[in-house]
């Protein structure tokens, strides 16, 4: 991984992980290239001579043997050729800048103190070892639960992505069963225009439904209750058409496309595919895995300024810094003496993460994390040739019919519409297949530090009022300052295909590193000794007040035992206007209505 600037600014660039799709697509754009040059050649050189050809009217429908329904096919592959270069061209880097991949949670503000509400989460993994998985929510869950329960550990994304596999998957099987209904009915009927007429309302539901999916990929799954009723709406359309299909216009036309065998494989294509989607989304899923962050532990004690201390902190994480990108901070409460008290109780929590980056995990040294298991990716693989091999077969359907149009003006249609099939849904799986192919494992560091200690006041230093504690360079004596460092190793994984958000990147891995908890403890230690640093007589002073408030705090009485609490009465209400009454109140308040004694 890089560091670099490109148009939009400063940018990391990431190894790409589009390399076997952009093989893919760049098959698939040649091949299509190749084939519609195929086809102009089989237009200009093959039939008849231009003069013996039918004329071409706007205005009216191509007469047979008419060459521009096929220069279209051939411009139509010629763009999706080229759209597929420019795709591949585009994905031979992956460029994201800083502050992506996503954080784990909301950040806090480097200029703020405060915790983020994902915090308790994180140091609890910490602490456990393993990350808590939340539960599976939202629509298709049982479909969700089949996929195994490592999916739940998943990027949110991956989740949406195996939601839309799921409701494409049922919309497909319910149109399929629609068509099926309807080869039934014109059976029952005698009247086999039924199927073609309802075949087309089919096709043009399921295409619909590819092309949205192909032009935004984006878009939440639709909810059981959306696909039913569009399948609803689809069975009560074709009813009409099927009770009239026999005086409507056009209909000795409709034969000639093949609709019926183009809608089925349209959506038995289009099922396969998206059962390939959900295995390739499972071979995916890693079971998080770690071990317990045990941390090392240090505790002095000496005269300094709290503020000065933690500024020493956020220098040396700064320090740290992945490529100079800040870290992402989580937690930050700062050491903070009442310079009023004479003394008192400190307590300070720093929780940060170094920039994601892939196989740097900043300084410090040491192994990097046990990788994770590599996903196979059999189903993808399977995913993406099927894709390829049904859009050259369609472009071949494409160069046959033009050939046998130029040779025979009165050969049938459906060539033509299965050809358009195989380009549709070879799009269709390569669109599928794009997300699960931009997984990126990337590597960071936690750094975890809690301080805890007491404070006593310097003799010789005045207590300061409440308007203006907090006053930087207010030094008091520091009695036990324990810091406990923990650092952790983590892997997390991203789908730089998917939308970028909380939630779409996840941990893998946590990782005990002892080595840069080390280096905090000797910090502390170094901090301390530069504090001690004092005359000899300041130093008899800071050790006469530091046994001072010790034997003072000894000889404090224990605190009495607390007495017990009464019962809470119930709240009282006026049963005439409602108002809350008081305690031992005998007259409402509102409107003096009397009530019962309390």
């Amino acid at each position: 991984m890089t560091y670099r600037w490109s148009v939009e600014g400063a940018a990391f660039e990431f190894p790409s992980p589009y390399r076997v799709e952009n093989r893919i697509l760049v098959l698939r754009a040649w091949g299509l290239l190749a084939l519609a040059g195929a086809v102009m050649l089989v237009l200009a050189f093959v039939g008849e001579g231009d003069a013996a050809r039918p004329v071409v009217q706007v205005d009216k429908l191509p007469e047979p043997g008419s060459v521009w329904p096929h220069f279209l096919g051939a411009l139509l592959m010629a763009l999706l050729g080229v759209l597929n270069l420019v795709q591949a061209s585009r994905q031979r880097s992956l460029l994201l800048p800083p502050g992506l991949p996503m954080s784990l949670m909301p950040e806090v503000s480097h200029e703020a103190t405060g915790a983020s509400t994902g915090a308790p989460w994180l140091m609890q993994a910490l602490d456990k070892g393993v990350p808590r998985v939340p539960e599976l929510s939202g629509p298709y869950l049982f479909g969700l639960r089949l996929l195994g329960p490592d999916l739940a550990a998943a990027p949110t994304v991956l989740q949406a992505f195996v939601r839309v596999r799921i409701a494409r998957l049922a919309l497909q099987a319910g149109l399929l069963l629609l068509l099926a209904l309807a080869a039934g009915g014109a059976l029952g009927l005698s009247q086999p225009l039924v199927l073609h007429w309802v075949s087309l309302l089919v096709f043009g539901i399921g295409a619909a439904a590819m092309a949205r999916h192909l032009f935004f990929p984006a878009q939440a799954a639709p909810g059981p209750g959306a696909i039913a009723a569009l399948l609803g709406a689809g069975l009560l359309a074709a009813l009409p058409l099927a009770w009239f299909a026999g005086v409507l216009p056009g209909a000795s036309h409709w034969p000639r496309l093949g609709l019926p065998a183009a809608a089925a494989a349209m959506l038995v294509l289009g099922m396969a595919f998206e059962v390939l989607g959900m295995l390739a989304a499972r071979a995916q899923l890693v079971a998080p895995q770690g071990s317990r962050v045990e941390g090392v532990s240090a505790s002095f004690s000496f005269a300094a300024d709290p503020a000065r201390l933690m500024a020493e902190v956020d220098r040396e994480l700064h320090r740290g810094w992945s490529e100079g990108v800040p870290n992402r901070r989580y937690a930050r409460q700062p050491l903070v003496a009442d310079a009023a008290a004479a003394e008192g109780s400190l307590k300070a929590t720093v929780l940060e993460e170094s920039q994601p980056t892939v196989g740097v995990v900043g300084r410090g040294g040491g192994a990097s994390p046990p990788p994770s298991i590599p996903p196979r990716q059999p189903w993808l693989m399977a995913l993406e040739v099927l894709g390829l091999g049904a859009t050259l077969a369609g472009g071949l359907l494409w160069l046959w019919l033009a050939r046998a149009h130029m040779l025979d003006s009165g050969a049938s249609w459906a060539p033509a519409t299965l050809g358009l099939v195989g380009l549709l849904v070879g799009g269709y799986a390569l669109r599928i297949g794009h997300m699960p192919w931009s997984r990126v494992e990337v590597d960071s560091r936690f750094i975890w530090l809690d301080f805890a200690g007491r404070y006593y006041r310097l003799p010789g230093t005045a207590a300061v009022e409440p308007s203006v504690r907090g006053t930087p360079d207010l030094p008091v004596g520091l009695e036990g300052l324990t810091l406990r460092a923990r650092t952790a190793k983590a892997r997390s994984v991203f789908y730089a295909a998917a939308p970028y958000g909380f939630g779409s990147r996840a941990l893998l891995s946590l990782s005990d590193d002892p080595a840069p908890a080390r280096q905090w403890t000797a910090l502390l230690e170094d901090f301390a000794r530069h504090a001690a640093r004092t005359a000899p007589a300041e130093a008899a002073a800071v050790a006469a007040a530091a046994a001072r408030v010790a034997a003072v705090r000894n000889a404090r009485p224990a605190a009495p035992a607390e007495a017990p609490v009464a019962p809470r009465r119930p709240a009282r209400f006026c049963s005439a206007c409602g108002t809350h009454l008081l305690a031992g109140a005998r007259f409402c308040q509102q409107c003096g209505q009397v009530v019962a004694a309390d």
